[in-house]
C-alpha cells in the first residue's frame, strides 16, 4: 500500500539531530508482506537500517524459509543466518533484516524480543500495522499502542477500516458482512469508529502528535498527477464512485511520541501539501480550514419526503439512463447488469388500478433494434413517447458518439456528437431542444464544450465567454428550470479533484451559453455540493433536488444525501427522508437515475456499485420519495423488458383434467402435446428412453412404499416435526426466480406440513431439501438427508443406470396450487411422483431462445409458465398430469415447471447422463452449464470487445454474421 510506503519512506530519509542513530521499521502482524526487501533493495545507500517482522511463529518459520531459499532475496542481506529451530522467538536474522515469532497479543513476549536484548534501545523507532491490528481484541490493541506510547523515540502507523457514516452504509454493511463471513470481525472498529476516535485512541495512549486521513486524502494530496496518469495508461478506469468510497473506509494514521518531532514535522504535516480532498484530523489540531466538518445542521427541511421500496431484481443495473416518456411511464435503458453492459431496455409504469394496466407490445422501450450495449449516457425526454440517446461507452477507452431517437415504438439513428463522450450531463431546455455538456472523451480527455441538438437542426456547438465558462468536469448535475436557466453543479475536473461549485447558465439565440452568474462564493454550506455522480431533478418556483453522488471529502450523510436548491433564495438545505426500510435496507445512492412521478413524488432507479472485493451492493428497484402532504392510492408499480411482462399479478390456473380430451378445447390446446406414457421391462428399455432424448412418464414401476405410507401424518412422525427445515414461502401463487416475489423460510418440518395441508394458510409454502451436512458445497441426498424415509423409496433395478450415475435426490414437497418458475437443469432426471396429482409442462431444447432465458440463466424470466396469456408464439409445449407411482424422465436441457393440482410429494433423483463435458468443481443443484458453454460465453466476452471500436453499423453487420455462422455450425453438428 502506498501510504504505508510513503510513511516509511519519509522515516527513512528523516534527519535525526544524531545522524548515527540507528533506525529500526517494525512490522506489527507482517503476513508475507515484502516491504524490508523492497526499501533494501532501493535504498541501498542507506545505513544503520534495521527491519523487523513480527507475527505469528508458524507463519514467521514460513517466510524465513522462503526468504533462505530465494536468492533474490537471501542475497540483498549481509551476514544472513536462519535459524530453525529458532532461537530467542528469532527465526531470521542479518545486519539489516530480522524476523520474529511472536503472538501480539502476548505483550510481555513482545517487549522481551524487542528490549531485553537491547534490540532497539536508543534507536527511532517507526511501528507500522497494515490491516493486521484489526483482528485482534480491542483490549490487546489498546495496551500495544499505550506501551509503544511510552518509547522515548517511536512513530505509529496504521492503515486499517473505519465507519465514517456509520455501520449501515451501503459499503460499511458489505465490507462488515464480508469479514464476519471469514470469520475474521473486526474487533476494534465498533469502539474506533471514525477518524476522530482514533485521533483520541492514540492522543489518550501518550502519543504528543496524532495525524489520521482517510485515503481519499491521501490520493486527492499526496498521489501527483504523474502517478495517476501512469496509472490510468496502465488500464483505462472509471469505477470513481466505488474508489472513492473505498478510500473514504480506510484510514491511516501517524502517531508519534518525543524526540525529534520539532525538527521534523512527520509525512503528513510536511510544508507544501495543499490538502485538496477526503477528511482529515490531527492533535493538536493544525487542519486547514477547508479540512474542518461542515453540515445542513443549521438549515434543514425537517419534513422532507417518505422512502418507500418496491423490489424489482430487473433493476439491478447502474450507470444506465432512463427518462420519462409520459403517461406515468419511464424508459431506461443500458447500464452494467449482474455481468456484463446491457443494451436491451425496462419500461417502468405506475398505475393506481392494479388490473388495468396492459402490456404495450409497441412501446419503444420494448424495441429491441436499438442502440447497443452500453453504460454512462443520457436519455433525455424531446416531447412525450419521444426521447433523445446520447454517447456512452463500452470500456472507459471506448467513448460512443453515437444519438439515436426513439418514438412511436421505432429507434432510428440520427446526427452522431462529433466525438465521443460518457459521462456527460444532457437536459431538455425546451420542445426539442436537448443541452449537453462536459463528460470524457477519448484519450481519457475531459471534456468542456456544450452542444445544443434542435430537432430541425441537429447539434450546435454553443459558444462560451472563455473568461466566465465553468471547467471541463465529468459526472456533473444539470437540470433546466421553468424560469428559462439551468443549473450545473458539482462533478470531477480534469485533475482528478471534485469540484463543489454552481452555475446559472442562460441561452441566446440557440448559438451561445451564457453564464449569468455563479453560487461558488453565495452558499456557506457549499461544501454539501462538492459532489459528483450525483442527479439533479427539478421541482417547481425555482426549486430543484440533488440526490446521491459522492463526497470530494469527508463521506456525504445519510441525512445530507439530499439536499434542495433553491436558486431564487440562494439557499442550500438539507432534506430529511423518512425511509420505510431498516437502516440496514438503506438504498446506495451511486449509479442510480432520478425520475419524477405523479403528485411530486420523485423516483429513485437502479443504482448501486461493487464495494472492492467485499461484494456488491445494488438497489435492485423503485425508491418512492413520497411528500409527506401527500395521500396516494394504493398503486403497483411494474417493469416489462423487450415485450414481455415481468412483474405481474399472477392468475389462478384451475386444475386441468388433460386425460379427457372433451375439456380441450380452443386453438391453444389444440397445439398442445400430452407426454406420452409407456411401461418398461429391463434396464435396455431405459436405455433406449435415454437415447430417444424426449420426456416420457414411465407407469408401472416399483418405487417403494413411500406411494402408500407417505402421508402427511407419517412423514412427520419420520422426520421428525421439531427439525428444521428451509422453505421458500411467498405470497404470490407462482413463484419467479427472476421477480425474487418468494423468500427463504426457516420453519419446523410439522408446522411446514401443517401448513401445506391446512386450507386456510396464509403463506404459499415449498420445500426442495438441501443437504443436511453441507447445504452450501454437497448436493442434496434422500438416503443421507432423511434416513429414516430412505428405506421407503427405491430406485427400481430398470433405472439402474441413474442410481449409478446419481448426483443427487432432493425431496420435493409443495403446497397446493404454488408453481415454481420455468427453469432446464443440464442433467438428466427422474421424478418419481409420491403423493397428491401435479400438472407438468416442458418444452423442447429448441424453443430456449423464445422462452425468455437471459444469457447464461437456467431460469426463465416468464412469471407464470401456465398462464396462455404469457406463452410466447411458436413454441411446442407438452402436458401431463402425474399421479402417485408416476416417473416422470426429463432428458437435460429440456425447460419445464410444476403446478401442483394438490399438496404433493415427489423424489427427484438427478443423474449424469453425459459421457464427459460437465463443469469441474461444485454443481450443488444439477444445473451448472457444461463446460463448452461456460468457456464459449468467456470467448464471446473477448470476440465483442474486439468491435467495440467500429462504428456501430459495422459491429452489428459483422458480428450478427458471426452469429449466423455459429447458428449453422450448431445445426450442421
Amino acid at each position: 500500500m502506498q501510504a504505508i510506503e510513503h510513511v516509511v519512506r519519509l522515516f527513512l530519509f528523516e534527519e535525526l539531530p544524531d545522524p548515527k542513530r540507528k533506525k529500526i521499521v517494525i512490522n506489527l502482524g507482517c503476513g508475507y508482506d515484502p516491504l524490508p526487501f523492497q526499501f533494501i533493495s532501493s535504498t541501498r545507500d542507506l545505513h544503520n537500517v534495521l527491519y523487523i517482522d513480527l507475527d505469528y511463529p508458524d507463519l514467521i518459520a514460513i517466510k524465513s524459509r522462503v526468504i533462505s531459499k530465494t536468492p533474490g532475496l537471501h542475497n540483498l542481506l549481509k551476514n544472513p543466518e536462519l535459524h530453525d529451530p529458532p532461537v530467542d522467538n528469532v527465526h531470521y536474522r542479518s545486519s539489516q533484516y530480522l524476523a520474529a515469532g511472536c503472538d501480539l497479543r502476548e505483550l510481555d513476549k513482545l517487549k522481551h524480543i524487542l528490549m531485553d536484548g537491547g534490540l532497539i534501545n536508543n534507536a527511532a523507532l517507526l511501528f507500522t500495522a497494515e490491516v493486521s491490528l484489526a483482528y485482534m481484541d480491542q483490549d490487546a490493541v489498546d495496551a500495544l499502542i499505550a506501551w509503544t506510547g511510552t518509547l522515548p523515540d517511536a512513530r505509529f502507523s496504521i492503515l486499517e477500516q473505519c465507519l465514517p457514516s456509520g455501520p449501515s452504509h451501503p459499503f460499511a454493511r458489505t465490507m462488515l458482512k464480508h469479514f464476519s463471513n471469514l470469520s475474521t470481525p473486526l474487533k476494534s472498529i465498533e469502539a474506533y469508529p471514525t477518524l476522530t476516535d482514533q485521533v483520541s485512541r492514540f492522543a489518550s495512549g501518550g502519543w504528543q502528535t496524532v495525524d489520521t486521513l482517510d485515503l481519499l486524502a491521501f490520493w486527492s494530496s499526496l498521489v501527483t498527477d504523474s502517478q495517476r496518469k501512469h496509472l490510468e495508461s496502465v488500464e483505462p478506469f472509471d469505477e470513481w464512485e466505488e474508489f472513492f468510497i473505498f478510500c473514504q473506509h480506510y484510514f491511516i494514521t501517524h502517531a508519534r511520541t518525543g524526540g525529534a518531532h520539532q525538527q521534523d514535522p512527520g509525512p503528513f504535516r510536511a510544508e507544501g501539501i495543499i490538502w485538496s480532498g477526503g477528511d482529515y484530523y490531527s492533535h493538536p489540531d493544525l487542519r486547514p480550514s477547508l479540512m474542518r466538518a461542515r453540515s445542513s445542521e443549521e438549515s434543514r427541511i425537517e419534513s422532507g419526503y417518505i422512502g418507500e421500496f418496491t423490489s424489482f431484481p430487473l433493476l439491478r443495473r447502474w450507470m444506465g439512463a432512463a427518462a420519462e416518456c409520459g403517461d406515468n411511464r419511464w424508459v431506461y435503458h443500458g447500464g452494467l447488469g449482474s455481468s456484463t453492459r446491457l443494451g436491451t431496455s425496462l419500461l417502468i409504469t405506475e398505475d393506481g388500478h392494479k388490473d388495468s394496466l396492459k402490456c404495450p407490445k409497441e412501446h419503444p422501450a420494448l424495441n429491441r433494434r436499438g442502440p447497443s450495449a452500453r453504460m454512462c449516457h443520457t436519455l433525455t425526454q424531446l416531447a412525450p413517447e419521444k426521447l433523445l440517446l446520447v454517447g456512452g461507452r463500452a470500456s472507459p477507452d471506448v467513448p460512443m458518439s453515437d444519438v439515436w431517437i426513439v418514438e412511436s415504438g421505432h429507434w432510428r439513428k440520427v446526427e452522431s456528437l462529433p466525438w465521443g463522450r460518457y459521462r456527460h450531463c444532457a437536459t431538455a431546455v425546451g420542445r426539442e431542444k436537448v443541452l449537453i455538456c462536459g463528460g470524457k472523451g477519448d484519450g481519457n480527455v475531459v471534456l468542456d464544450e456544450w452542444f445544443l441538438w434542435n430537432g430541425d437542426n441537429g447539434w450546435k456547438q454553443l459558444a462560451v465567454d472563455e473568461e466566465r465558462k465553468p471547467s471541463p468536469r465529468f459526472g456533473a448535475s444539470l437540470c433546466w428550470t421553468d424560469k428559462g436557466y439551468g443549473v450545473l453543479s458539482g462533478g470531477i475536473d480534469d485533475k482528478g479533484q471534485v469540484l463543489g461549485d454552481m452555475w446559472r447558465l442562460e441561452i441566446i439565440d440557440d448559438s451561445k451559453l451564457i453564464v449569468k452568474w455563479s453560487f461558488v462564493n453565495l452558499l456557506s454550506t457549499r461544501s454539501l455540493l462538492r459532489r459528483f455522480g450525483a442527479k439533479a431533478i427539478y421541482l417547481e418556483e425555482g426549486r430543484l433536488l440533488i440526490i446521491g453522488g459522492v463526497s470530494g471529502g469527508a463521506p456525504i450523510k445519510t441525512e445530507d444525501e439530499v439536499v434542495e436548491i433553491h436558486c431564487e433564495k440562494l439557499t442550500l438545505r438539507g432534506i430529511d427522508i423518512v425511509y420505510r426500510e431498516p437502516r440496514e435496507k438503506l438504498p446506495f445512492l451511486i449509479g442510480h437515475q432520478v425520475l419524477p412521478a405523479s403528485a411530486g413524488m420523485i423516483c429513485v432507479v437502479g443504482g448501486g456499485g461493487v464495494c472492492f472485493s467485499f461484494g456488491g451492493r445494488f438497489n435492485e428497484g423503485i425508491w418512492a420519495l413520497i411528500p409527506p402532504d401527500v395521500e396516494l392510492p394504493t398503486r403497483e408499480w411494474k417493469v416489462w423488458e423487450e415485450g414481455e411482462v415481468l412483474q405481474k399479478k399472477p392468475k389462478m390456473i384451475p386444475p386441468t383434467n388433460l386425460d379427457n380430451e372433451a375439456e380441450s378445447t380452443g386453438e391453444e390446446e389444440s397445439l398442445m402435446a400430452e407426454i406420452r406414457r409407456v411401461t418398461i421391462k429391463s434396464q435396455e428399455d431405459f436405455w433406449r428412453i435415454r437415447d430417444a432424448g424426449e420426456p416420457v412418464v414411465i407407469e408401472g414401476l416399483g418405487i417403494g412404499e413411500c406411494v402408500e405410507k407417505w402421508t402427511p401424518s407419517y412423514l412427520k412422525a419420520a422426520v421428525g416435526p421439531e427439525r428444521w427445515v428451509i422453505v421458500h414461502t411467498s405470497q404470490a401463487k407462482s413463484m419467479s426466480f427472476h421477480a425474487k416475489n418468494f423468500s427463504y423460510k426457516n420453519m419446523t418440518f410439522g408446522d411446514f406440513m401443517d401448513a401445506i395441508t391446512s386450507e386456510s394458510s396464509p403463506e404459499n409454502l415449498y420445500l426442495r431439501s438441501l443437504s443436511s451436512s453441507s447445504p452450501k458445497t454437497d448436493p442434496a441426498k434422500l438416503a443421507q438427508d432423511f434416513p429414516s424415509l430412505a428405506e421407503d423409496f427405491t430406485i427400481p433395478p430398470e433405472l439402474q443406470f441413474a442410481k449409478d450415475h446419481e448426483h443427487s435426490s432432493p425431496l420435493r414437497i409443495s403446497a397446493k396450487e404454488v408453481g415454481m418458475w420455468l427453469h432446464f437443469d443440464v442433467m438428466a432426471n427422474l421424478l418419481c411422483h409420491i403423493r397428491g396429482t401435479k400438472r407438468f409442462k416442458v418444452y423442447p431444447p429448441t424453443d430456449i431462445t423464445k422462452l425468455s432465458f437471459p444469457p447464461s440463466a437456467s431460469s426463465s424470466t416468464i412469471e407464470n409458465p401456465f398462464d396462455p396469456e404469457l406463452e410466447p408464439d411458436g413454441v411446442r409445449p407438452m402436458e401431463t398430469i402425474l399421479r402417485p407411482g408416476d416417473v416422470l424422465f426429463i432428458p437435460e436441457l429440456w425447460p419445464h415447471a410444476a403446478y401442483p393440482l394438490e399438496p404433493c410429494v415427489a423424489v427427484n433423483v438427478f443423474f449424469k447422463s453425459l459421457e464427459h463435458g460437465y463443469s469441474s468443481g461444485k454443481d450443488v443443484y444439477g444445473n451448472r452449464d457444461l463446460a463448452a458453454y461456460e468457456k464459449g460465453r468467456t470467448m464471446v466476452g473477448r470476440i465483442s470487445k474486439g468491435f467495440e471500436r467500429l462504428p456501430s453499423a459495422a459491429r452489428r453487420f459483422y458480428m450478427e454474421r458471426l452469429a449466423d455462422e455459429l447458428a449453422n455450425m450448431a445445426t450442421d453438428g
